[in-house]
């Protein structure tokens, strides 16, 4: 490794030991022909081995100089990763620490100075926050299937499967904890996969989700000697079929108009306000006046706030929603991450909508595609209490697209739209 290597000729200064634990990291430094049994090994776990042991043999079995073309070559699936934040592998606080630890972790979560960062979550929210947060997870947690966003996912990728047939491997895959992005890849390569098709299943983009997700996926395809061939789907907050399926999910629970309730909350997840100033290469347009949100132009184009305002008018649209019956905020702020964040904020408008004389109010989470922790028990317990105790008489959370078959008939849509799969047979 590039560790090893700076260890061995003792290391100038701690720059240069910094930097070769930086490549070993991210995977950089090039490795020639002579030390790939060694890096083979060295990726691949003792499990990874004996499955490859086991595995099926994968390649034709025409001889060598053979002029036999009756054999076609080897040709393998196509994979499809569904890529989620992910979740505590359960409710032990241990295991809740560990998932913090590497969420939080996250430079691209938490991108703060490196310094203080290590401080706030080694000092003060690990220590602490774990067994608060395995209280919460405890409210969400299924008895027999355990966290919400993990088995949502294993079910769309099983109705993916049947939508897409025997060509295709579809694999739920997280960036934190497990089943993780690596184990994934690791089982595409015992299956002879090389092709994969990478699904951030984040509508809007965000560097804290789908920057985290596709920076993830690529340092878990630079592991390996024989890279696969990637393709990532981009942030679909604008596709008619993203659309189309949660306008249906929002119409089965509140009518066309939203006319089982007095108002309907779209509520997002918030970042950091500098997360979206920073996509301004221009610096021209984010942030810049109050209307900044109000089309997608090229400099916003990839501006987290402005994707969730432009989510929200075409779903207004779809439902047809004037626009003094729905109001649109954003959720779960983390201070650890930054002081300023996205506003309006939700907990706030919850208790402004209340005292306003809402009396029903129905909250809808598009940014989330599969139900979790922030929309079962952050809007839908939490955010509900404080709607009542505000004034309110009820709040009803509309349910994530999860596996419905809207969304699995729509993501098929998206995916293709993409990436044609039919070049990928």
């Amino acid at each position: 490794s590039g560790r090893a290597a700076v260890d061995q000729a003792g290391p100038a200064n701690e720059a240069e030991e910094k930097e070769a634990e930086e490549d070993d990291r991210l995977c950089l430094r090039p490795i020639n022909g002579s030390e790939a049994a060694t890096y083979q090994a060295y990726v691949q776990t003792d499990a990874e081995k004996k499955a490859y042991a086991s595995a099926p043999a994968v390649s034709s079995q025409v001889s060598v100089g053979s002029t036999d073309r009756s054999v076609e070559p080897f040709r393998g699936k196509t994979g499809i990763v569904l890529v989620n934040i992910g979740s505590p592998k359960s409710l032990a606080v241990p295991d809740v620490r560990e998932y913090l630890r590497q969420f939080l972790g996250d430079n691209r979560v938490v991108d703060i100075n490196p310094v203080i960062k290590w401080f706030v979550l080694n000092l003060v929210i690990l220590p602490f926050r774990p067994k608060e947060s395995a209280e919460a997870y405890e409210n969400i947690w299924d008895e027999k299937r355990g966290s919400p966003l993990i088995y949502h996912t294993e079910d769309l990728a099983e109705k993916l499967r049947q939508r897409l047939g025997e060509k295709f491997m579809v694999e739920p895959g997280m960036q934190f904890c497990e089943p993780n992005v690596k184990e994934v890849f690791s089982k595409f390569r015992q299956n002879g996969i090389d092709r994969i098709v990478v699904v951030p299943m984040f509508p809007q983009y965000a560097s804290s989700a789908t920057g985290s997700a596709v920076e993830i996926t690529y340092r878990a395809a630079a592991m390996v000697y024989n890279t696969p061939y990637l393709h990532v789907v981009p942030a679909f907050y604008d596709h008619p079929a993203y659309l189309k399926a949660y306008a249906q999910v929002i119409r089965d629970s509140v009518g066309q108009g939203a006319e089982k309730v007095d108002h309907l909350l779209m509520s997002f997840h918030g970042v950091p306000a500098a997360h979206c100033s920073n996509t301004d290469e221009t610096g021209t347009v984010c942030q810049a006046s109050e209307n900044c949100c109000n089309q997608i132009v090229q400099a916003n184009r990839n501006c987290y706030r402005a994707q969730c305002y432009e989510t929200a008018r075409r779903l207004a649209q779809m439902l047809d929603l004037k626009e003094s019956k729905y109001t649109v905020a954003f959720q779960s702020r983390l201070s650890a991450a930054g002081s300023v964040w996205i506003q309006p904020y939700t907990d706030e408008k919850l208790v402004e909508l209340a005292k306003s004389g809402i009396r029903r109010l129905a909250c809808v989470v598009p940014s989330f595609t599969t139900d979790c922790l922030e929309t079962l028990e952050e809007i839908g317990i939490r955010g509900k209490d404080d709607f009542v105790e505000a004034g309110g008489e009820d709040l009803m959370l509309i349910p994530c697209l999860n596996s419905s078959d809207y969304f699995a008939d729509g993501l098929v849509e998206i995916i293709k739209d993409s990436c044609p799969l039919d070049t990928m047979i």
